[in-house]
């Protein structure tokens, strides 16, 4: 999936939930866990730029 500020690299499921790899356009790389029942409340790890408006998003 492509949007204006990331690209998602790999999505799968695993006994807490969902785990979605994305890179920003800057390139930047981010971690998201989507735990099950959290009403698509994600966990979040990854640097951002702070040069980059998209990042912080």
């Amino acid at each position: 999936m492509n949007t204006d500020t990331s690209t998602v690299v790999s999505r799968h499921t695993t006994s807490e939930g969902v785990v979605v790899w994305s890179r920003c356009a800057c390139g930047r790389l981010q971690m998201a866990l989507v735990p099950y029942g959290t009403d698509g409340r994600a966990l979040v790890a990854g640097r951002h730029d702070i040069r980059c408006p998209r990042c912080g998003r």
